[in-house]
């Protein structure tokens, strides 16, 4: 099976509805959730098909930070990027084992050559 979906994590819907069709405009194939614990049965489930995730930090039920530590349990080698609203300070950013982080709000420019640079 070829890895080629994209996670897309992030409780706020309007994110989640953005950047899903931006990236699928983008010829990039998109599995949004609002939901961490949602997103972390399909990735048990089906995470050969994952060639990236893209996760908010600050979400319920489970944070980002935690979210991504189940998710590298499973594959530790899944690629992963975390993005927030908030500052993040050194000791969270270390704390998360992530490939690449953005604010948001992010140009849809630049998030489309970031998810490019993982999935092209």
């Amino acid at each position: 099976m070829k890895r080629n979906r994209v996670m897309l994590v992030d409780d706020e819907i309007d994110i989640i509805g953005l950047f899903s069709e931006v990236l699928t405009m983008n010829g990039i194939y998109v599995q949004p959730f609002t939901d961490p614990e949602e997103a972390l049965k399909d990735f048990e489930i089906n995470h050969d098909s994952y060639i990236l995730v893209i996760s908010d930090v600050r979400m319920k039920p489970i944070s980002g930070v935690e979210f991504i530590k189940k998710l590298r349990d499973i594959d530790s080698k899944i690629k992963v990027i975390v993005m927030t609203a908030f500052e993040l300070d050194g000791n969270q950013l270390k704390e998360i084992d992530t490939d690449e982080f953005f604010n948001k709000p992010i140009r849809i420019n630049d998030l489309v050559q970031i998810v490019k640079k993982y999935v092209g």
